[in-house]
């Protein structure tokens, strides 16, 4: 997750659910968590999140389909 974001503010919980997000979408992609499919998965996180979607099981329905 290395692509900076602006105006954008995390709280703890926010974080610790997208990092689960993320190593769960990577487990299911075969991503190894570096490059450039993972750079896209993290930043799909970020999206969905910016745009509302706060439930963990409502951003895996969305990462995963």
């Amino acid at each position: 997750m290395t692509q900076h974001i602006q105006g954008s503010a995390f709280e703890p919980q926010d974080l610790a659910c997208m990092q689960r997000l993320f190593s769960a979408a990577c487990a299911a992609r075969g991503v190894d968590g570096k490059g450039e499919a993972a750079n896209q998965l993290a930043a799909r996180i970020f999206e969905l999140y910016q745009q509302g979607l706060r439930e963990e099981k409502d951003l895996g329905s969305h990462l995963l389909a």
